[in-house]
């Protein structure tokens, strides 16, 4: 069995890595003192498209597998 990340796994991770970095280390503190939903996060998260990964085109996902 293949453990390696594919291209499009990398580029996934990389960008979500540097999404967390940016956007949600540096509120993360305020985020666990207030309790509250950061809906702005995840508003940015679907315009990357990044929400409905797995799930098939046809229903409004990017097709892409389980592990990405």
């Amino acid at each position: 069995m293949d453990f390696n990340l594919t291209r499009d796994q990398e580029m996934i991770r990389n960008v979500v890595r540097e999404f967390a970095r940016e956007v949600i280390a540096p509120r993360a503190p305020e985020i666990d003192r207030t309790g509250e939903f950061p809906t702005d996060i995840m508003q940015k998260l679907a315009q990357m498209e990044l929400m409905g990964l797995p799930f098939p085109e046809e229903y409004g996902g990017a097709g892409a597998d389980y592990t990405s």
